[in-house]
């Protein structure tokens, strides 16, 4: 039997595999961890994710795209874990003592490997029900899901899971980290000095404030450096801005104390695991990131509130870094590995759409000026003008550029889609990526019909049709789905148009560059597809993994 897609299966066959999600849906019911108090329980499950990160990053190093897809693939695995727990299990208890046994490690480990088998059923089932993943009944109980995808279509997924060419013109480079400077490692031997141990595998240390106010400059320019924002960009009761400076007294707390961690673990020859996850009070967490970020402790509660993990939205720790222990919200739990990992700014603006949809949707308004302005900017030697109007009901042209020594024009319709975090998702915003298309083939037909008339209202020097190139460019951001080229339209992404045009010497070779798909990266160089088989509750699915195209042992690449 060949792999099918939904609508093309024996009514038989469409029931067995839905035999095996629901099967798969109860994988949770034989976990022991569930039978014990929810606080003991989350706070486990969040201790189990720090071990496994800092066991990546002792494989891997710290500054790696292998950390990377471990951080993703853990921080979603987690928030599964802690819903079953909030969702299954037993309420938190004032009297449970967090403690970490072998009988309770192997518990929490049992929890923690079951949801990092169930991501795969998450990502597949879903994408097969939508359409897009065909299915194929293997035996014994097993499913395998095949994206049908082209090859094309296969090197825009590796793009959009974080894969760059790892050669050529348009070769990726990570960043490299900052050395520490040397007051910072002044206060963390400092700190570690005057901490206490507390038996095996616990220790304590006063509040280091002189530490993390040495550290905030660093994450204040970080997340100031990542925002791609307005600073006063209102999310109901605080700005962006407020917001980036909150974050930032997040990161400079949870970075100490990762640090202070490790350093511990170096000096004493074994992690404190028993206090890798920082669990303070809701007052406190307000007080010290108030403290540190100059923000009214009122909005840092809001802003704590909202980066709150709850079962009906959250479904990875990076967006929701913060976890509850109990009912009231008063005893809070960080696991800080995942928001040292994260994009705050895009991260507070999915938590916006989910509690407060009127404010994201008025966000959601000044994105396209926002990414006009900034296009602009980048590109301001091809003399860009945007919007265009033009005559109802032609769509106005978003960005236009321009370079008249080699007579070439871009019209460019912009499409800054949220990048969609749960897999049911992504067919509805591939289709509002796809609606740019229509935009763009109505623009084209406007100005064949009408070539005057971008000269007579002042844009252009001559006639659209006297230029040597004209070409129709849908610019997506975040998400875009591969859609095939036709005459003179294509789909590109904002970063590999903005690098082949800064490349270039001139607009038409940057769109030889551009259209050529050179910035994409290339299966078996750059990335490889294998099918990975993953288990849970007496059944399995096989699914296409992506994983860099190099030797040694990695982890699967990240996303969707």
């Amino acid at each position: 039997m060949q792999p099918q897609l939904i609508k093309e299966s024996a009514p038989e066959t469409v029931e067995a595999i839905r035999a095996i999600e629901r099967q798969a849906d109860d994988c949770y019911k034989s976990l022991g961890l569930l039978v014990l108090p929810g606080n003991l329980a989350i706070w486990g499950v969040l201790t189990e994710g720090i071990r496994l990160i800092e066991e990546a990053m002792a494989t891997h190093g710290d500054n790696s795209s292998d950390l990377d897809a471990s951080l993703i693939n853990v921080g979603r695995s987690l928030t599964t874990a802690i819903k079953w727990v909030l969702t299954h299990g037993k309420p938190p208890s004032n009297l449970a003592t967090l403690r970490w046994t072998p009988d309770f490690a192997r518990k929490v480990d049992q929890t923690v490997q079951t949801a990092v088998q169930y991501a795969a059923f998450e990502t597949a089932f879903p994408m097969w029900h939508k359409g897009r993943y065909a299915a194929q009944l293997m035996p014994p109980r097993v499913v395998r899901f095949s994206s049908l995808s082209s090859i094309r279509e296969r090197q825009v997924s590796a793009y959009q899971k974080g894969f760059r060419p790892t050669s050529g013109q348009f070769e990726g480079k990570r960043a490299q980290k900052p050395e520490m400077r040397a007051e910072a490692k002044r206060l963390f031997d400092a700190t570690l000095d005057s901490a206490v141990r507390e038996g095996q595998y616990r220790f304590r240390y006063a509040d280091p404030w002189e530490l993390w106010e040495e550290l905030l400059p660093e994450y204040q320019a970080r997340v100031s450096g990542i925002a791609r924002r307005s600073d006063s960009l209102s999310l109901g009761s605080y700005t962006l801005g407020e917001f980036n400076q909150f974050y930032a007294a997040v990161l400079a707390v949870g970075a100490a104390h990762e640090h202070l961690c490790w350093l511990w673990g170096q000096r004493q020859s074994e992690f404190p695991i028993k206090s890798a996850v920082l669990v303070w009070n809701r007052p406190r967490w307000a007080s010290i990131f108030s403290s540190l970020s100059g923000i009214a402790e009122g909005k840092c509660h809001a802003m704590l509130t909202d980066l709150c993990v709850v079962p009906e939205h959250s479904v990875d720790l990076h967006v929701h870094p913060f976890v509850p222990l109990d009912k009231g919200r008063f005893q809070i739990a960080l696991a800080a590995p995942f928001p040292l990992h994260s994009l705050p700014d895009e991260n507070i603006l999915l938590v916006c759409s989910m509690l407060r949809p009127e404010v994201f949707d008025a966000a959601s308004l000044e994105k396209e000026k926002e990414l006009i302005a900034k296009l602009a900017d980048e590109l301001s030697r091809y003399s860009p003008e945007g919007p265009v109007s033009l005559p109802k009901p032609t769509p106005d042209i978003d960005l236009m550029i321009v370079d008249e020594s080699n007579a070439t024009i871009a019209i460019c319709e912009l499409k800054w889609m949220r990048k969609p975090i749960r897999s049911g998702k992504i067919p509805y915003s591939d289709a509002d990526v796809t609606k740019g298309m229509k935009q763009l083939r109505q623009i084209r037909d406007y100005l064949q019909r009408f070539p005057e008339h971008l000269k007579r209202i002042g844009k252009i020097a001559r006639p659209i049709n006297e230029y040597r190139r004209v070409q129709f460019l849908l610019v997506a951001r975040d998400h875009w789905p591969w859609i095939q080229p036709e005459d003179n339209l294509a789909i590109v992404e904002y970063g590999g148009f903005v690098k082949a045009a800064l490349k270039a010497r001139s607009l038409s070779e940057a769109l030889d560059g551009l259209l050529a798909y050179g910035w994409l990266p290339e299966e078996g160089r750059d990335f490889t597809v294998r099918f990975e088989r993953s288990i849970v509750n007496g059944v399995a699915v096989e699914s296409e993994v992506f994983f860099p195209a190099r030797p040694g042992q990695i982890s699967p690449a990240y996303g969707l």
